[in-house]
C-alpha cells in the first residue's frame, strides 16, 4: 500500500512539474528580452532578418512554444507587402500568418489569463490586419480588426506593465477615430462604431510612442510621417519623420522612395537627387531586396528633376528605365509609376517634334489602370496630336 502510495505521490509530483513547465513567461516583463527583441525589429525594418533571429535565438531555444515567434514571422513577411503595394499575390498569405499569430495569443489567453505577451502580440497582429485592409480601401473590414486590436490594448492598459508600444494604438485610435468620418462617407455612416476621436492628442501619443516603443517604434514614426504627409499637409515634420526611419533602417526600400518623395514635394531637389544616388548605388552594391521596386520608383523622380530643369533627352532617359521596370514587374497596368512614366516620355518626344511616337506613349498612359490625372492630360495631347495631323 505504500509502495502504491509513494507511486501516485511520484505521479503527482511530476504531473505538477509538468503543469508549471508548461506555463508561458511574460517575456515582456524581461528587460533583457525588452533589449534583445528591440533590436531584433529593427534589424527586420533594416531588412535584415539573420540579424533578428540572432537576437531572438536563445529565447526561442527557451521557450519554443511561445507565440511570439509567430507574430515575428509575419512582421518579417509583412515587408513583401509593403515594398510593393501593387502586388497583392501576398495578402492572403499575410493576412494567414497574422491571424494564425492572434489564434495562438488567443489560446495562450485561455489557458494563462491576463498573460502581457499575448495580449501584446493581438493588440500587434490585429493592428497589422487593419492597416492591410486599409491599404485595399476595406475601410469597414480595417475598423474591425482595428477595434480588435485596440480591445487587446485596453486590457493592457489595466495591466501593471509599462510600454510605450500602448501609446501608438491609443494615439491611432484618437487620430483615426477623428479623421476618417470626415474623410470617407462611408465610415461617417458606421461613425457610431468608432470611439471619441481627438487629432491632437493622438499625435501627442504617436511621438511619445516613436521615441521608446518595443515592436511598434518604426510603424509609430511611419504614422506621424503619413499623417503629417498626407492629411495634416505638414511637409516638413513629415520630411523630419521620414528621415528618421532612413537614417534608422538605410536597407528599407519602402523608406527611402518616401523620403524622396517628400524632398521632391518640398521642391528641395538637390537633396532628393542626393538621396536617389545614394540609394541606387546602396542597392546595387550590396544587392538588396526589391532592387526592382525602387529603381522605378527612384528614377522617375530623377527624371522629374532634370525634366523641371529643361534637360529633356536625359530625363527621357530615366523616364523610358522606369517604364520598362514597370512592365516587369507585377500587376503592370496598375502602377502609378507605369503611366506616370509613359506620359512624360510621350511628353519629351511630343516636344522633339516625334508625334507618332509620342502618341504611342500616350495610348500607354489611356491603357493603364491608374493614373487618372495623367490619363486626363494625356487625352488632351492625343486629341491635340491627331487634330494636327488631320
Amino acid at each position: 500500500m505504500k509502495t502504491i502510495q509513494t507511486v501516485f505521490l511520484s505521479l503527482f509530483i511530476l504531473l505538477m512539474a509538468s503543469v508549471s513547465f508548461a506555463q508561458v513567461p511574460e517575456l515582456i516583463r524581461n528587460n533583457q528580452f525588452r533589449k534583445d527583441a528591440r533590436a531584433a525589429v529593427d534589424s527586420l525594418y533594416n531588412f535584415n532578418p539573420k540579424g533578428a533571429d540572432q537576437k531572438l535565438a536563445p529565447w526561442k531555444q527557451a521557450y519554443p512554444s511561445h507565440p511570439l515567434w509567430k507574430l515575428m514571422d509575419g512582421m518579417e513577411f509583412w515587408w513583401n507587402i509593403l515594398s510593393d503595394l501593387n502586388d497583392t499575390s501576398h495578402d492572403k498569405k499575410f493576412l494567414k500568418m497574422m491571424r494564425e499569430a492572434d489564434y495562438a495569443a488567443s489560446k495562450l489567453l485561455y489557458e494563462q489569463s491576463g498573460h502581457i505577451d499575448a495580449l501584446i502580440i493581438r493588440a500587434v497582429a490585429n493592428g497589422y490586419i487593419a492597416r492591410q485592409y486599409s491599404n485595399r480601401d476595406e475601410w469597414v473590414t480595417s475598423l474591425s480588426a482595428a477595434r480588435k486590436a485596440y480591445s487587446s490594448y485596453g486590457y493592457l492598459q489595466d495591466a501593471d506593465v509599462d510600454l510605450a508600444d500602448l501609446k501608438m494604438g491609443e494615439g491611432l485610435k484618437l487620430y483615426y477615430s477623428a479623421y476618417l468620418p470626415e474623410a470617407y462617407p462611408a465610415v461617417k455612416t458606421v461613425s457610431w462604431f468608432l470611439p471619441d476621436g481627438d487629432k491632437q492628442q493622438g499625435l501627442k501619443y504617436l511621438r511619445e510612442a516613436a521615441k521608446t516603443a518595443i515592436f511598434a517604434r518604426g510603424e509609430a514614426i511611419y504614422f506621424l510621417g503619413n499623417i503629417n504627409y498626407n492629411y495634416e499637409k505638414k511637409y516638413d515634420k513629415a520630411l523630419q519623420n521620414f528621415q528618421t526611419l532612413y537614417d534608422n533602417y538605410p536597407n528599407n526600400n519602402y523608406y527611402a522612395r518616401l523620403l524622396v518623395k517628400n524632398y521632391y514635394k518640398m521642391g528641395r531637389y538637390d537633396e532628393a537627387l542626393r538621396v536617389i544616388n545614394e540609394s541606387l548605388a546602396r542597392w546595387s552594391e550590396k544587392d538588396l531586396a526589391f532592387e526592382n521596386v525602387l529603381r522605378e520608383e527612384l528614377l522617375f523622380w530623377k527624371g522629374r528633376i532634370l525634366y523641371r530643369n529643361n534637360e529633356y533627352d536625359e530625363a527621357a532617359s530615366f523616364f523610358e528605365q522606369s517604364l520598362q521596370l514597370s512592365k516587369k514587374l507585377p500587376r503592370t497596368r496598375y502602377r502609378d509609376f507605369y503611366a506616370a512614366s509613359a506620359y512624360y516620355s510621350g511628353s519629351v518626344l511630343q516636344s522633339n517634334g516625334d508625334e507618332d511616337e509620342a502618341a504611342r506613349y500616350f495610348k500607354i498612359v489611356l491603357d493603364a489602370k491608374t493614373g487618372d490625372g495623367y490619363k486626363k492630360m494625356a487625352r488632351r495631347k492625343l486629341q491635340n496630336i491627331r487634330a494636327e495631323q488631320q
